[in-house]
């Protein structure tokens, strides 16, 4: 049942709306910079190009983000705690852990502050995930007709250039070598990857089936031509355990949960474990020595607390630093952790990440197909990538934050089937 409570529209409505803007801050940014600048490679350590259009396009939408949000938990103050004072807590413990690590460095970011600003909207509006699943589905499905339309039409802005304006070839990598590296209105074809081969979880709900069907045949193809091959295998993986789960999910619930879980936890425990397996360095593309490299820093010089959410940037703007040559981030999601927020940061996030994960994967989850994709998606991203953050990386955020903690925040009491994931 849709609640108005003090709001003046549906709390549905109010957190499709909050989702939309995101949206349109994250890629409307995107798409502004994609149509006014001269998209080019820039070498790591060096100031992106992002132009005043753009910049303003992100600015604005941030504070009518931040307006929309403390709305929302004005006029809802004594809804904060209706999903249960343990999940919020759960949702904001490892934002909290990394902002002081900042705070105590000087360094908090804007995103920091968005980040709990959105995530109590969410607890105050408890949506039904449903109408918010559909949305973001939907949103991600525009986003890869977008970046599609870009690459073709426009394929100084959509397809990937090397510093010199040059289309970008690499023969071991392109699916497509006539076509290049789609990037769309990303910085980078992995970006463009990591969102939508995430964002398939939501896309996986759209109706009528055709639509459904269509939409991911549109998003295989839009992530081939990225060739993007952590997003490729991402997508490869949620498309098989959603259809397993889904499948024996047709023979009882219990079962398909237990696959549910036994699929996201693995995915969990091989992301956490990749990197501490001895790599060469020159596995996966160099990410063994950016792995070897940074974890070695981070042991020898901040084992509890790590170095700070910027330590890969400020490491990558120096000259002297081994990591300089392709250290922009860490390049799997828990050496991201364990290296700016140290063991007790990771510990929190790979924690919250776990009792999520645990109860969106319950057998009365009404969304257990999506949540199993969900979770996957992320984690095989996480591989070789970092899609999660929580004072940065917020361009990821409608494919991983919001649709996580809208599943984690939903009510109880509605247990029937994924009509959406058929």
């Amino acid at each position: 049942m849709q609640q108005r409570g003090r709001l003046f529209i549906t709390t549905d409505t109010a957190a499709v709306l909050l989702v939309v803007v995101m949206w349109v801050r994250a890629v409307g940014s995107l798409i502004a910079l994609s149509l006014t600048a001269d998209k080019k490679f820039v070498p790591v350590g060096q100031e992106p190009i992002w132009t005043p259009a753009a910049s303003l396009t992100s600015r604005g939408l941030y504070v009518l983000v931040i307006g929309i949000c403390l709305g929302i938990i004005l006029f809802r103050m004594n809804e904060l705690t209706r999903p249960g004072l343990w999940r919020v807590v759960a949702v904001l413990a490892p934002w909290f852990c990394i902002l002081l690590r900042d705070l105590y460095s000087g360094s908090p970011t804007p995103d920091s502050v968005l980040y709990v600003m959105v995530v109590l909207a969410l607890a105050a509006l408890r949506p039904d995930p449903r109408r918010i699943l559909v949305t973001l589905g939907s949103l991600v499905l525009l986003t890869a007709v977008i970046a599609l339309a870009l690459g073709l039409l426009l394929p100084g802005a959509g397809v990937l250039h090397d510093s010199k304006g040059s289309a970008f070839q690499r023969s071991d990598k392109t699916v497509f070598p006539s076509l290049g590296l789609l990037q769309g209105m990303f910085t980078s074809e992995n970006n463009l990857g990591t969102y939508i081969s995430i964002g398939s979880a939501a896309v996986a709900t759209l109706r009528p089936w055709w639509l459904r069907l269509s939409g991911l045949g549109i998003i295989v193809f839009a992530v081939l031509w990225s060739s993007s091959r952590s997003s490729m295998f991402a997508l490869a993986c949620m498309l098989v355990v959603g259809i397993v789960v889904w499948a024996i999910g047709e023979f009882g619930r219990r079962p398909a949960a237990a696959v549910a879980r036994v699929a996201a936890f693995a995915a969990i425990l091989t992301m956490c474990a990749l990197p501490l397996m001895g790599w060469g360095d020159d596995a996966f593309t160099d990410r063994g020595f950016i792995w070897d490299r940074a974890l070695a820093e981070w042991s020898s010089r901040a084992y509890l607390f790590g170095l700070g959410h910027d330590w890969f940037q400020h490491v990558a703007e120096s000259d002297t630093s081994p990591l300089s040559v392709g250290a922009y981030q860490g390049h799997n999601q828990f050496v991201q952790f364990l290296v700016t927020g140290g063991v007790v940061f990771a510990l929190f996030a790979v924690g919250s990440l776990l009792a999520q994960t645990y109860v969106i994967t319950a057998p009365e989850s009404r969304y257990l197909t999506i949540a199993a994709m969900l979770v996957t998606g992320i984690c095989i991203s996480g591989l070789l990538e970092v899609p999660l953050g929580f004072v940065d990386r917020s361009v990821f955020w409608t494919v991983t934050v919001v649709p996580l903690t809208v599943l984690f925040f939903a009510r109880s009491g509605d247990t029937h089937r994924e009509g959406g994931a058929r």
